[in-house]
């Protein structure tokens, strides 16, 4: 208890350092939601070849998540091992951005392959250094599992900021399909260099122990990503990506094409998801604190597993009813990216405790690289699914494609989610928790 007395952030703080979850999780959001569709429909590039290059780019961009874990591992500066990283990726980021966001019609496969892989290598640096650096900022188990939960409030924040955005430009502009993402952009480009601005500020990094940062040896780096908790977390991340990824990228054409709805009404049904988000994130971290991190991300996907489903089954022009399952879909959103997190913080200290260095920024760049690998996954192998199937954007709602549109809405979806309470089936959450303990007293 005194532990977490010391760790405590005040709240202030801990608001100044989490705005950068906000940016991160605004970005993933258009990234992952949005930009696809914006490509293959406002900018009529194929849609196969737009799923193709969305995966192939994520793929490569794998091999560079655990050599940037490895290099801000060992990073040295009198700012810290994380800080640097996190400055370096405003630039990278805001410059692809522009590129991405404020295409034309005309552009090529080339432009978005080059500047993809760009946007994805900034995206790794801002989520590994922010990750890693959120989970060294408490040793305890209750105030971790706080800054977590704070880190995810406002990762949906950004999630709802930038959705609400798109709903009203696309309302103030019906006939320009590209007008959302315009904006959008822009407001990244503004939000990314603030946000981190902010966090360095408010937040100083806490140095690591003494010989924290040794070399490991080859036979060391098999024995950690070998690890039981390692490879089940990395798993069980890989399929809740794999879950919402798949749904997100075939979203609006389902809302659009067979439910009958309007872009900005499209839009909203996305909103109002985040928005539940807002209760899922409390709800959730206050059921980790009863029955521990590992069940509460059972149930969560288990219950995600029954509403998508439901949602496979919805009927046309019933707004209200399918916002009642976007938003009880909405609450169980957090349990992506806030539950995995808190736990692989668990497991990164039991690994300081086993080899005597710390590899936080390793064992985050798996998970970066596991939700990576899902989401690239997801957008591909739908978009080729909906290619294969001679799937056309312009003609959505076309009868032929109801079956292959609420297959990818629902049924894969639950698929996965299944599969990740299974991989958290006895997970030893307990016996890493001590190991937490004992590294935090060493």
């Amino acid at each position: 208890m005194t532990q977490g007395r010391e760790d405590a952030m005040d709240r202030g703080r801990l608001a100044g350092f989490c705005v950068t979850a906000l940016a991160i999780q605004a970005y993933a959001t258009l990234v992952t939601v949005f930009l696809p569709e914006f490509y293959a429909n406002a900018l009529a590039l194929p849609v196969a070849a737009v799923g193709t290059a969305f995966m192939t780019v994520r793929v490569l961009d794998l091999m560079i998540d655990p050599l940037l874990g490895g290099m801000m591992d060992a990073t040295r500066s009198r700012w810290g091992r994380y800080r640097p990283w996190l400055v370096a990726s405003a630039p990278i980021l805001m410059l692809s951005t522009y590129a991405l966001f404020q295409a034309e019609r005309g552009v090529g496969m080339a432009f978005l392959w080059v500047w993809l892989f760009i946007a994805f290598l900034g995206f790794s640096m801002i989520v590994l250094s922010h990750l890693a650096w959120t989970a060294t900022l408490a040793t305890g188990a209750t105030e971790r599992t706080r800054i977590f939960a704070w880190w995810q409030i406002f990762a949906t924040a950004g999630q709802f900021s930038i959705l609400a955005i798109l709903p009203l430009v696309a309302s103030a502009y019906p006939g320009d399909p590209a007008a959302g993402m315009h904006a959008a952009g822009w407001v990244m480009i503004v939000l990314i260099p603030a946000a981190i601005l902010l966090a360095l500020k408010t937040t100083p990094e806490k140095q690591p122990a003494e010989g924290a940062q040794a070399a490991l040896a080859l036979r060391d780096y098999v024995a950690l990503f070998s690890q039981g908790p390692v490879v089940r977390l990395v798993l069980a991340d890989l399929l809740i990506a794999l879950s919402t990824g798949v749904a997100n990228a075939v979203a609006l054409f389902f809302y659009m094409g067979q439910l009958g709805f309007d872009r900005a009404a499209a839009s909203t049904l996305i909103l109002i998801a985040y928005a539940a988000a807002f209760a899922g994130t409390p709800l959730f971290a206050k059921l980790a604190g009863r029955i521990g991190k590992a069940r509460a991300l059972q149930v969560g996907a288990l219950t995600q597993a029954a509403l998508q489903l439901l949602m496979a089954t919805q009927p046309a022009n019933a707004f209200w009813l399918t916002a009642a399952n976007v938003a009880a879909l909405g609450l169980c959103i957090p349990i992506a990216w806030f539950l995995p997190r808190a736990l692989m913080a668990d497991v990164a200290d039991a690994t300081r405790a086993r080899f005597g260095v710390d590899r936080t920024g390793l064992l985050y760049a798996t998970l970066n690289g596991s939700m990576k690998l899902a989401l690239g996954l997801a957008v591909g192998l739908a978009f080729l699914l909906l290619g294969w199937l001679g799937f056309d954007p312009a003609h959505a709602s076309d009868p032929r494609n109801a079956l292959p549109l609420r297959t990818l809405i629902g049924v894969v979806p639950a698929l996965f989610s299944l599969g990740v309470v299974l991989c958290m089936m006895r997970y030893p959450e307990t016996s890493l928790r001590e190991a937490s303990r004992k590294a935090a007293l060493a």
